[in-house]
């Protein structure tokens, strides 16, 4: 965090000693990052894991893990370049984009990747149709990406006619393959997956006809880039974020209806954003068309939508008044299709302190890949 500010600061103040410094703090945040995860693999296992939702979700999650371990190299790859070019700023090649398509598209996109693969079959109770799709997911973006980055680096056009085409099958593959498990997922989850998808997919048709045509590229760089980093990652954040943090925090989200206005406020900035973008003229010609206040609405309606995601999250974890500390909320379990019988505990508040449990057969029955809504708004 102190490293990103930092970064951000320098920029704004034109000084590359605080983007070197702030850069040297993110990569040193990312190695203790890094080490850590590390450590937490090699521990001894303690506890049984949760059961699997269907046999092939094993093999799933270890291609799910193989993109995790890619993500945590192209994170210190994408930072390692960010603090050698504030270093040492290169005197060819586009190293800003191998920056940015080092954090975006390895380390982020892989990491959505694996986390996707990880969870969507156990949040929705349905089975993958395939490993497949993944293995040659996998095994594009380990080619494609590689060569980008090089031919960004060394302004090999024709190279780039290569990787860029390459990567953008492997996204293409990404989205196909978990489609048919976002009418699935609850809640303001379904429709934010879905929207990030979509960005995901004009963004990588954008990036795909930059590498075959670069004067397009030229003009529509901040229109890629806002498609990508506002439309993909900011619906993916908010809608990963309205399945976890109630969860988190042990009560239902609160302001549900609200949900919708932000995505919309979020995917309409972006749209509106892109649209202008597109259309505006280039250089003196831009402030004569009118367009110019226009274009900084779309971004001020994506900030807007941002800041009520946070204040949606806040209100969420914020402790009801009235409700002591450790008080036991009521439980409304939602029980997923196909799943063998179990039972649940649910401990309650005693007076005086004192707790009794009581051990309930659930019909339809609930296991590990089960829904649990709290009410009451307690923890």
């Amino acid at each position: 965090v102190a490293g990103a500010w930092t970064v951000y600061a320098g920029r704004l103040a034109a000084e590359m000693s605080a983007v070197a410094l702030g850069s040297a703090l993110s990569l040193a945040g990312a190695i203790v990052f890094t080490v850590n995860i590390a450590h937490l693999v090699r521990r001894r296992v303690t506890a049984p894991a949760p059961p699997l939702p269907f046999p092939e979700q094993a093999e799933v999650d270890r291609l799910a893990t193989r993109f995790t371990r890619l993500a945590g190299l192209y994170l210190l790859v994408g930072l390692g370049v960010g603090l050698g070019t504030s270093l040492w700023p290169p005197g060819s090649g586009r190293w800003d984009l191998v920056w940015a398509h080092a954090m975006l598209v390895g380390f982020f996109l892989s990491m959505a990747a694996g986390v996707s693969y990880h969870v969507f079959s156990r949040w929705t109770g349905r089975p993958w149709r395939s490993t497949a799709p993944m293995q040659l997911h996998f095994w594009l973006v380990f080619v494609a990406l590689p060569l980008m980055l090089l031919a960004l680096a060394t302004g090999r056009t024709a190279l780039l006619a290569v990787a860029g085409p390459l990567q953008a099958m492997a996204l293409v593959l990404f989205v196909a393959t978990i489609a048919p498990m976002l009418p699935a997922l609850p809640g303001a989850t379904r429709p934010a997956l879905a929207g990030a998808a979509g960005f995901l997919l004009i963004g990588v048709g954008l990036g795909a006809a930059f590498a075959l045509d670069p004067a397009l590229g030229a003009r529509l760089r901040l229109v890629h880039a806002q498609i990508n980093l506002f439309g993909w990652t900011g619906l993916l954040i908010s809608g990963v974020s309205y399945y976890l943090m109630p969860r988190f925090a042990g009560r239902p989200l609160r302001w549900p209806r609200l949900a919708p206005v932000q995505l919309a406020m979020v995917a309409g900035g972006v749209a509106l954003g892109a649209a202008v973008r597109s259309t505006m003229p280039q250089g003196p010609a831009a402030s004569a068309s009118g367009l110019t206040a226009l274009s900084a609405a779309g971004p001020a309606l994506v900030a807007l939508g941002f800041l009520l995601l946070a204040a949606i999250l806040a209100a969420t974890f914020a402790r009801p008044r009235g409700v002591a500390p450790g008080t036991t909320a009521t439980l409304r379990v939602v029980p997923p299709p196909r799943h063998p019988a179990a039972s649940i505990q649910v401990g309650k508040a005693g007076a005086a302190g004192s707790r009794r449990t009581v051990t309930r057969s659930l019909t339809p029955p609930v296991d590990g890949a089960g829904r649990l809504e709290t009410g009451g708004g307690a923890r």
